[in-house]
């Protein structure tokens, strides 16, 4: 990978809800090709796993509408006293989210599409929240034409990265996708740390810490996944 290959970008992470409550960011990223990588730190009562910091590092395909990472932290303290630990098996486990992304001119705007898998390596994938999606449509928070395209996006990721044959597989296709491996590969931080400012792990119920505002008004055409909500 070649330094002038790589774009420095800005993320910015919402969700479909309404009213929307705003957006997290900026958080520091780049973009290769059509492949975002950002990072964001997780509060103190996230505790991260050993050897591991509360940076939490996390990629987007932009052909496809998907962000995932691997989440840094172990055990989530809550403030109302209890507690969510992660089984250790699934420290290598990944969090995939169907998403819609949004470009104005150096930055991208992520939004929660509700859906959900986890991978884990050498575990059934664990599909999750398709029935909110559903229900978002139901409600008029999003469209008709978002959930249908939303769908054909998620099977198409489902296929391509997950299970491309037609039968059933004993492994994934491809997935962490190879094409991620020359941003994993960055050494050091994007930026200076981001910390996601309330108690949870979703972007879809972070409170902002800089609202975003449409400036420009200039899309990339190299987007496909680019959906206004």
């Amino acid at each position: 990978m070649l330094a002038n290959d790589l774009e420095t970008v800005e993320v910015y992470l919402g969700s479909h809800h309404r009213p929307e409550p705003g957006l997290f960011g900026p958080l520091p990223a780049r973009r290769l090709g059509q492949v975002l990588v950002y990072e964001m730190q997780a509060p103190e009562q996230f505790e991260p796993w050993p050897r591991r910091s509360r940076i939490e590092r996390k990629y987007a395909l932009l052909d496809l509408g998907v962000s995932f990472g691997n989440p840094c932290w172990s055990r989530w303290q809550r403030s109302d006293g209890t507690a969510i630990t992660i089984p250790p098996e699934q420290k290598d486990s990944w969090y995939v989210d169907l998403v819609t992304i949004d470009r104005d001119a150096g930055a991208y705007v992520v939004r929660d599409l509700y859906v959900d898998v986890m991978v884990g390596d050498g575990l059934l994938p664990r599909m999750l929240d398709l029935d909110e999606l559903v229900d978002a449509c139901e409600a008029g928070t999003i469209t008709l034409k978002q959930l249908a395209d939303g769908l054909r996006r998620w099977q198409r990721f489902l296929d391509r990265h997950l299970h491309a044959s037609r039968f059933p597989q004993t492994g994934l296709t491809d997935f962490p996708p190879a094409v991620i491996e020359p941003l994993a590969a960055i050494e050091g931080l994007l930026g200076p740390a981001v910390t996601w400012p309330d108690s949870s792990p979703s972007c879809g119920t972070r409170k902002p810490t800089v609202v975003a505002a449409a400036a420009s008004g200039r899309s990339d055409d190299k987007v496909a996944c680019t959906l206004k909500a």
